[in-house]
């Protein structure tokens, strides 16, 4: 019996959700030990800037505009890239002393654990098409 679509991609939003809490969770540590309280703070937010543009490209993935497989990942690519750099530079610009420790090593974290997951979700659905 095979998953429809849409819960598929309830599910995927889900673990992706699940993944990203487990490493916020396993960084709590570090994090508060750097920087204290800001540290996590700023850890939270590279957390959540990271996750939205994961569930959009979750979601994305399966509207019906995009069976084009090139289509559709320059769109995710674009997508996940826009947010988490706007971000980065509304940060930089807003906060200038944030640095690398405080935020943006977290951003980068969170950015390649989505990233790979998303990847990982990718690649499920390809192999489960080429087996039908």
């Amino acid at each position: 019996m095979t998953e429809s679509p849409v819960r598929s991609r309830w599910v995927q939003g889900f673990y992706l959700t699940v993944v990203i809490v487990v490493v916020w969770v396993i960084c709590f540590w570090p994090a508060r030990q750097m920087r204290g309280e800001s540290g996590v703070w700023w850890m939270s937010l590279a957390a959540i800037s990271c996750l939205v543009p994961g569930w959009i490209v979750v979601f994305l993935s399966g509207l019906a505009i995009l069976r084009n497989e090139l289509t559709s990942l320059m769109l995710q690519t674009m997508v996940r890239l826009f947010i988490v750099a706007g971000v980065a530079l509304f940060v930089r610009k807003v906060y200038p002393a944030v640095g690398f420790v405080d935020f943006f090593g977290w951003l980068l974290v969170f950015y390649l654990t989505a990233l790979a997951l998303e990847v990982w979700f990718s690649s499920g659905k390809r192999s489960a098409a080429g087996r039908k």
